[in-house]
């Protein structure tokens, strides 16, 4: 198991903005202190809230959880006061660890499964109670599939650009921590110059990153960029459009060093499944192939996209006494994703099950019509809206000649007359803390 730490004096952990480094061994013996903490205060496995940073203290107090086996909710530390306090509530932790341990002295609550290990909010900021439940095995399982896919070795330096309490984030550090490499700790953004001073001054070797992250990146024209000691670099939480994808696939065909798009949920722990890099090119807007130990399949009936696999979580939590279920799932997970397979056995996504509007009698695929727009203006685009009306809003200032083509288009090649559209040019599209657009925030941000 990843938490077990066993790989003696390499570096685990440089937290960048102290300069502090741990070595397993030392890690080791802080994690084993803080599993003694909580065993102090009860041997019964309890419920804890630990509100991440990219910090080594964040990172002992949840290998710790892992060791004494407590259940842990992994929350942003960035979440506004308000939306902690509406997690503390509802859940009634046993423990918080924001910076310090706190025993929040609560009388016995529901027991959780023995094999519950993390929960993760999907909804990012927006303060959903609904959590995903993962066991042990979960967590271990799809960190063992992403260190065998992507190679991972003791000699990687992955240098940290999401946050821990994102399923994404999360699993480069459990398969990092799998293979005994060094990870480089640091909450700056990938548009800051600490962020790349830090990156070549402590030879990172990787990155992963969300569609928005590697928009800013071609902003800030990555390809001129000179990181001698990048390996390879990752992405995955949400669809790439295809010109940023031909855009960073022809910098790591330049540098020769892979490029690896992948695709995943958290109710999958992290991965479902990656393109290998020779076939990026070949396969560009695939999904790719499962990843180790799992398998896709399409339901005929419906053609959603279903996964198999033993990182598929236990099942969801809305409330305290939700922890106690166990597996509901049985290892099969409904992705809601709408797919197809090719002749090679590669998967395609052609949209959200749910993502749909009715236009003059007609299902209009949401998810299509971002594409459509995102490849014929490259900007950044959202659509939503509600039966009878499309919303449409770009990452950009007002345009006639846009808004004059944004109209023709959708007229020439869906029929959809401009009494039905509702155009909106923004500065920033809002977004999840996992850098996917919330589409929430854009209906109420346009009324």
């Amino acid at each position: 198991m990843f938490w077990q730490l066993q790989h003696g004096d390499t570096p685990a952990l440089i937290e960048l903005q102290s300069q502090r480094t741990l070595t397993y061994r030392e890690l080791s013996a802080e994690v084993s202190a803080f599993a003694n903490l909580l065993l102090s205060h009860s041997e019964q496995k309890r419920f804890g809230i630990i509100y991440m940073r990219n910090s080594i203290s964040c990172m002992i107090a949840y290998l710790g959880a892992l060791q004494k086996q407590d259940a842990v909710l992994l929350l942003d530390a960035g979440l506004s006061e308000p939306l902690k306090q509406q997690f503390v509530q509802h859940y009634k932790p046993d423990w918080i660890f924001d910076g310090e341990w706190l025993d929040m002295g609560q009388e016995s609550q529901t027991p959780c499964h023995e094999q519950l290990a993390v929960l993760l909010s999907t909804s990012g900021s927006t303060g959903n109670p609904k959590l995903v439940q993962l066991s042990y095995q979960n967590i271990q399982s799809n960190a063992s599939s992403i260190a065998r896919y992507l190679n991972i070795t003791a000699a990687e330096r992955p240098i940290t650009t999401l946050s821990p309490a994102y399923s994404y984030g999360l699993s480069v550090l459990n398969s990092h921590l799998l293979q005994g490499a060094t990870i480089l700790l640091t909450d700056e953004s990938v548009i800051s110059g600490a962020f790349w001073k830090a990156f070549k001054q402590y030879e990172a070797t990787s990155f992963a990153g969300v569609p928005y992250m590697y928009q800013m990146l071609h902003r800030l024209r990555f390809a001129s960029m000179e990181l001698s000691s990048l390996r390879y670099f990752t992405q995955a939480g949400g669809r790439l459009s295809q010109s940023l994808t031909a855009y960073f696939s022809e910098f790591a065909k330049t540098h020769h060093i892979p490029f690896v798009v992948m695709y995943g949920q958290t109710e999958a722990t992290a991965r479902i499944s990656y393109v290998p890099p020779d076939q990026l090119e070949a396969k560009q807007g695939s999904i790719g192939i499962a990843i180790p130990d799992g398998e896709l399949a399409i339901d005929p009936a419906t053609e959603e996209l279903v996964y198999r696999g033993p990182n598929v979580m236990l099942g969801y939590a809305e409330t305290r006494a939700d922890l106690a279920l166990g597996d509901q799932q049985h290892g099969m997970l409904k992705t809601g994703d709408l797919a197809r397979q090719d002749e090679d056995g590669y998967f395609w996504i052609l949209g959200r099950m749910k993502r749909f509007i009715k236009l003059y009698g007609l299902r209009m695929n949401l998810d299509d019509l971002e594409r459509f727009l995102e490849q014929s203006l490259e900007l950044s685009v959202a659509c939503s809206g509600q039966d009878e009306q499309l919303l449409v809003a770009f990452e950009a200032s007002h345009d006639d000649a846009i808004l004059q083509t944004i109209r023709q288009q959708l007229k020439l090649r869906y029929g959809i007359h401009h009494t039905s559209l509702r155009i909106r040019f923004m500065d920033e599209l809002p977004r999840l803390s996992s850098g996917k657009i919330d589409y929430i925030r854009l209906a109420n941000e346009v009324k």
